[in-house]
């Protein structure tokens, strides 16, 4: 491993170290373009790559969302763990050892309870692995799981556990008051309303619930005797979102992205059995609705994704409100629904995996999918037509204008059912369509603010070679910047100077919104440049500031004059005048005051 002395040295190598390619590439797919690569954005629903990165600079930037930064950014944002939670992770895999340095008392606090939560749900997940392979008490659980033909081999790559029938087995064995707070915040324990705690899961079959790092973040448990329910997860926590995990993404995602397709099944079962029969690259969500999040974190691996749902009416029912979240999302993905007496893990034990492959292989589009499911239930008479309408609004209504989907959609369903498009996208007296208002306000907070060519020139360069900026003030960089955005801007690269961690990293943690999109964007379109094409550069922009330096406060003044006389502030303009009459007789007296 690598020492470094200093932190701040250890933030630069971490980042100089970490190959940001590779960290990205393990959740979007990348593709060469040029000297960059690009691949769908991870953060926002798009069908033609928009999101660029820039390895040479080891940034990245998305230019249908305006989302960009650096490798620390993406860890953070992707995975929402906090700064010092991506440094220690990107500086443990490529073997940077960090000095130790106080954080604030608010990160420590978050990043400890964080790491402590992970660590107890890793113990707890140890423990209940360690008493379904080799407990007596977890003898009628591993006869379930023979009897639903789960291997070892299975058992063991996902960490399959057992909570045996008691109400103190883990309770038991945490005795550190501290650490039963922390159990009780993880969703392991629960505390009684008269003191005490007990344990949440009892006589279950758990799936631990990784996140993408292979962090334990949580549990899901079947329960084995009588009880409801029957399917229990862990409750929300800081570590646990159920809306943004995927159970078996992590395990199965080199399958998936080499087999380039994900089997979405409903159940953990279905998809261990799936597993267990050499389907190894399907994923399930976390026994609720399928979400925009899991959907993105899909598509990084795969490039179609086929809806594996149970043939009831249930399954029916989930199929359906999946759809508009896949077309939502620009994922390709299919439909195939199973007989109704079957499901995913019922139907390969009883035909096989040729018969599931070859069922696989029939599956619809989803415009075919949600055709074929409206007129079977509605027939296509007079009114049927009626009721299919309004169901297909409703799916209508949840796709973006004029997205290519939604008119692709439109013209299909108004083609089928021999109906005019228009009818299918009516909407209630005359309102625009749900999300039309927020659309419009999203694109008036991310239209650039103005900046002249100047100073686009002047900022593109300092932010490139931020260790300019002390000469760059020294010639008068302040007087050619005179925008509002443009003055955020140089700000922040003075803020990014003044911190000792410095860099491009600081740069893009001080900027929000606009300015952080403006920079993140440069860090990717800029072009490069030798040594010395960037000194010559430099000297040329010194020069010309040098040259022009009086001719800009004179401009300046000019403008402030003529505002202030606008405004009819007499005295303002008076003290103005007087200010450029000096600046006019000589460089001897320029101090603005």
């Amino acid at each position: 491993m690598t020492n470094f002395s200093s932190k701040d040295d250890s933030v630069q190598l971490v980042k100089e170290a970490a190959d940001i390619v590779e960290i990205i590439g393990e959740h979007v797919n990348l593709k060469k373009a040029g000297t960059n690569y690009k691949g769908l954005c991870p953060f926002h629903s798009e069908k033609t790559p928009s999101f660029t990165v820039n390895p040479a600079r080891g940034s990245y930037h998305c230019f249908g969302c305006n989302e960009g930064g650096d490798v620390f950014s993406f860890y953070m944002q992707y995975h929402n763990a906090t700064f010092p939670e991506a440094l220690k992770n990107l500086a443990r895999r490529y073997n940077v050892t960090l000095p130790e340095k106080p954080l604030s008392h608010q990160d420590q606090e978050r990043a400890r309870k964080r790491i402590n939560l992970y660590e107890i749900q890793e113990r707890a997940a140890t423990l209940f692995h360690e008493t379904l392979l080799h407990d007596p008490l977890a003898a009628g659980a591993r006869k379930y799981l023979e009897d639903r033909e789960i291997p070892t081999e299975i058992i063991s790559r996902f960490r399959l556990g057992y909570a045996p029938d008691r109400w103190d087995f883990l309770a038991g064995r945490i005795t550190d008051s501290h650490r039963r707070d922390l159990a009780c915040e993880a969703g392991l324990l629960v505390r009684k309303e008269r003191g005490g705690f007990y344990d949440r899961f009892r006589d279950r079959l758990l799936c631990p619930i990784m996140n993408m790092s292979g962090q334990t973040a949580g549990f899901s448990g079947r329960i084995l005797g009588a009880g409801q329910p029957k399917y229990m997860n862990s409750p929300e926590s800081p570590v646990y979102d159920k809306s943004r995990l995927v159970y078996g993404l992590y395990q199965n995602r080199e399958q998936i992205r080499k087999a380039r397709r994900c089997l979405l099944v409903e159940g953990n079962f279905d998809l261990l059995s799936l597993a267990a029969k050499g389907f190894d690259y399907a994923a399930a969500p976390l026994g609720t609705a399928l979400t925009r999040y899991q959907v993105r974190s899909l598509k990084g691996y795969a490039e179609e994704v086929v809806i594996l749902f149970d043939g009831d009416a249930a399954g029916l029912k989930a199929a359906m409100k999946a759809v508009p979240v896949f077309l939502s999302e620009h994922v390709e993905a299919r439909v195939l629904i199973l007989p109704p007496e079957h499901d995913p893990d019922t139907f390969i034990r009883a035909h096989g995996k040729e018969a599931l492959a070859r069922k696989i292989e029939t599956s619809v589009s989803l415009p075919e999918f949600v055709f074929h499911h409206l007129k079977s239930i509605h027939t296509t008479s007079v009114d049927g037509k009626a009721r299919i309408v309004t169901e297909m609004q409703g799916i209508i209504n949840e796709l973006e204008d004029n997205s290519v989907e939604k008119t692709v959609f439109v013209s299909h369903f108004a083609q089928k059912l021999g109906i005019p498009p228009e009818q299918l996208v009516k909407t209630n007296a005359g309102i625009a369509p749900p999300g039309n208002a927020d659309k419009n306000k999203d694109r008036k907070k991310t239209e650039p603010l103005t900046l002249s060519f100047k100073e686009k020139q002047f900022l593109e360069f300092l932010i490139i070679f931020p260790e300019y900026l002390q000469k760059f003030t020294e010639a008068g960089i302040e007087d050619v910047i005179i925008g509002s955005f443009g003055k955020l801007i140089l700000k922040h690269l003075q803020e990014s100077a003044d911190d000792a961690t410095g860099g491009q990293e600081r740069l893009l943690d001080l900027a929000e919104g606009e300015e952080r999109a403006f920079i993140s964007e440069l860090l990717i379109t800029s072009p490069s440049y030798t040594d010395e094409e960037k000194e010559h550069t430099a000297a040329e922009k010194l020069g010309w500031l040098h040259h022009n330096r009086l001719k800009i406060m004179r401009e300046n003044l000019t403008r402030q004059i003529n505002e202030a006389h606008r405004s009819g502030d007499v005295a303002l303009c008076m003290k103005l005048i007087e200010q450029k009459n000096s600046l006019d007789k000589g460089p001897g007296n320029q101090e603005l005051s």
